[in-house]
């Protein structure tokens, strides 16, 4: 089954996309509106090239050097690539460097240089400007002037490219990574009252505890969504005790014209009566079951007490080694290094008889009911028949192991029953977690 995504998984995607889509939104918005300026293009690509070409300026205790930096040289080196430069030293005149001799570009020698000049050569797309600035370097500035004329290196894309960048990209990343710590921080805080609640409805059983879910803390939403929650659990507490109420009471008020029958029955002398009688004595066992039903949760109430798994276990398989002889089996009792736990001892109890009962009824004539105390807070009722009759399946317990089933949890174990092969049935009861409650 495919695992649900978390909240701060699904909002951080959703923010992430929006911002993805804002981000293409400006970017559009920003190449729509420099590519139709095409003045302010050519000034910021005399401001970038400029700002690069300056880095080959050499200041020593000598005079000024130049030589092309290596990430120019291929655009610069020669002037019919269509990219002109010409660099001087502003105090002194001296040339260091020019890869042309068209001075009808740039600024005459005898006019004193400004810290930034440009001029359009020919408007409009593709590119044809000159200009230049100053750049201080060492002892004495310098101006490096050039003239793009035609961009056949695609200059404009990287002052574009440049411009996003700069302007866009990188603010936009680092807000998107305040706005995403801040919202993951927001949604796991939001979320932690959530967390707790969903412990919580783990332990919560209907009739043992009052609690219900906490809503503080929880952000209005979802805090609803727990209301309604509690409300349902609310129902459901009130059906159950309906329910126990009603077997209650349908069990006491069975239970007396059932004794009644059987004292009249005993006075008949007739095969038919005996007959009938056990059919009573069934129906009054299962009547004895759903009281034992009804009284289970109130019984999880009371205090518990230390419970010896060996004495309990002999003890039952004393009182029981009738009915089990008189139904044409045997028992035996095993300690298997039980030990003690705290528990529900009349409960415990109940669930011990009921497995050994219903050993005795569906294991065939002969078979050998084994009864273990151990090892730890366990018990196990095994018999050696070896074509036992199908019990229940797993998914329809009978009511008896219903019952069992229900004590084992009240004491926060497990019940577990399954047929072996080529021996029978063995049924398992785990209290390990009430020793561990213990210790």
């Amino acid at each position: 089954m495919k695992r649900s995504p978390s909240l701060v998984a699904l909002v951080v995607r959703r923010i992430a996309f929006f911002a993805g889509l804002a981000m293409l939104a400006q970017m559009a918005g920003v190449f729509s509106e420099y590519s139709s300026d095409a003045h302010n293009l050519g000034r910021l690509a005399i401001e970038m090239e400029t700002r690069a070409l300056a880095k080959g300026v050499v200041a020593t205790d000598g005079p000024l050097a130049y030589s092309l930096p290596a990430e120019r040289r291929a655009r610069y080196q020669d002037a019919k690539n269509g990219y002109l430069v010409r660099v001087r030293a502003v105090k002194s005149g001296a040339l260091l460097f020019a890869n042309c001799n068209c001075e009808n570009h740039f600024l005459p020698l005898d006019v004193k240089p400004v810290t930034f000049w440009m001029q359009e050569i020919k408007p409009g797309r593709p590119l044809y400007v000159a200009g230049g600035r100053i750049v201080t370097t060492g002892a004495e500035p310098v101006i490096v002037e050039i003239a793009i004329l035609g961009d056949p290196d695609g200059v404009i894309e990287e002052v574009l490219a440049h411009e996003v960048f700069d302007h866009m990209a990188l603010p936009m990343s680092l807000m998107l990574i305040f706005v995403l710590g801040a919202t993951i921080f927001s949604i796991a805080q939001a979320l932690r009252p959530v967390a707790r609640a969903s412990d919580q409805v783990a332990t919560l059983d209907p009739l043992k505890s009052p609690e219900r879910l906490p809503t503080t803390a929880m952000p209005r939403e979802i805090a609803r969504f727990t209301q309604a929650v509690n409300a349902s659990f609310d129902r459901v507490v009130e059906l159950m005790r309906s329910q126990k109420l009603l077997t209650s009471a349908i069990s006491h008020e069975v239970r007396t014209p059932l004794a009644v029958a059987q004292l009249e029955l005993e006075k008949i002398p007739d095969p038919r009566a005996r007959k009938v009688e056990q059919d009573l004595g069934a129906l009054n066992h299962l009547v004895e079951q759903f009281t034992d039903l009804a009284r289970l949760e109130g019984a999880a109430l009371s205090a518990k007490e230390t419970i010896h798994p060996a004495r309990l276990a002999e003890q039952v398989v004393g009182d029981l080694a009738g009915l089990v002889y008189a139904s044409g089996k045997s028992i035996e009792f095993v300690d298997a290094g039980a030990a003690v736990f705290e528990g529900h001892k009349a409960l415990v109890e109940n669930a011990l008889r009921n497995l050994i009962e219903n050993a005795a009824r569906h294991a065939p004539d002969g078979a050998t009911i084994r009864v273990e105390a151990g090892p730890g807070a366990t018990f196990s009722v095994l018999d050696d028949g070896r074509a036992p009759p199908p019990l229940a399946d797993a998914s329809r317990p009978g009511l008896g192991l219903k019952i069992v089933k229900r004590i084992a949890e009240i004491h926060g174990g497990r019940f577990a029953w399954s047929h072996v092969p080529d021996t029978g049935v063995a049924a398992h009861l785990d209290f390990s977690r009430a020793r561990r409650n213990k210790i």
